[in-house]
């Protein structure tokens, strides 16, 4: 656990605003790099990143702050020390599309293509975020006695290292994203791939952390959340299918 790099005299370098600094960067480069291939302006394709980035923090830092809301209404000076750590990725998630959604109507941009592009750059930043948790030491696991496991100063048992099986886990999904965005794919399957598969992962992780609070059926609120994504896109794919087949039928006739 080291929460922060360096430090000198009142500045200090916090490892989660490091790697979640080195993920933004890693996604905005990836993005503009193939923005091209896409009929993006790579200039363009920045400025959604930085805008999607921006909607993405602050969502999930008023996720954060509202499900701790016990803890920052005495320090309501904390609620913008997120460079310490304390964000929910789904509330970045919803930021960030509501910022995504804004910045391409605005420029009359094509959803689903851009969206494809995007994806699996934000698979990549979330793989360096859950890095700089470990480092941090927030979103540890539940009591583990596998090899693997690891023990952090605050806990008294070693623990699973749920945040390094995330990281693995975007890691391998950002990859596969990519390469099934390279394959040149109908507009809209990589990116209903990530939303299928990133909720299947967190949903599966979940079970595995100790520090999140359960509800029905012993759920936590992530769990509850995957499973709203998951059925969303199920339900938008399916609605999806059967009128592109309907549009089909009807030209046949």
């Amino acid at each position: 656990m080291y929460p922060v790099i360096l430090s000198w005299g009142p500045l200090h370098l916090y490892s989660y605003g490091l790697l979640v600094a080195t993920g933004v960067l890693c996604a905005i480069l990836l993005i503009r790099r193939n923005a091209k291939f896409s009929g993006i302006n790579p200039d363009t394709s920045v400025d959604l990143a930085m805008a999607t980035v921006i909607s993405g923090f602050t969502g999930a830092r008023i996720f954060y702050v509202i499900q701790f809301w016990d803890f920052f209404k005495n320090t309501p000076l904390d609620i913008v020390k997120i460079w310490q750590g304390g964000i929910i990725l789904y509330g970045g998630l919803i930021g960030g599309l509501i910022g995504f959604i804004f910045f391409i109507k605005l420029n009359k941009l094509s959803f689903l293509p851009t969206l494809d592009l995007f994806v699996p750059a934000m698979a990549l930043a979330q793989g360096f975020g859950r890095l700089g948790c470990f480092l941090n030491g927030c979103c540890y696991g539940a009591d583990c006695t596998l090899p693997w496991a690891v023990k952090f100063p605050f806990i008294g048992a070693k623990v699973h290292p749920t945040q390094l099986y995330e990281a693995l886990f975007c890691f391998i999904l950002s990859a596969f994203l990519y390469r099934l965005w390279k394959r040149k794919l109908a507009a809209g399957h990589v990116a209903f791939a990530y939303f299928a598969i990133y909720p299947i992962g967190r949903f599966l992780i979940e079970f595995f952390r100790g520090d999140q609070h359960h509800y029905l059926l012993h759920l936590t609120l992530a769990q509850w959340t995957s499973l709203i994504f998951m059925t969303l896109t199920f339900v938008v794919l399916t609605v999806r299918i059967f009128f592109r087949g309907k549009n089909s039928a009807d030209r046949t006739f």
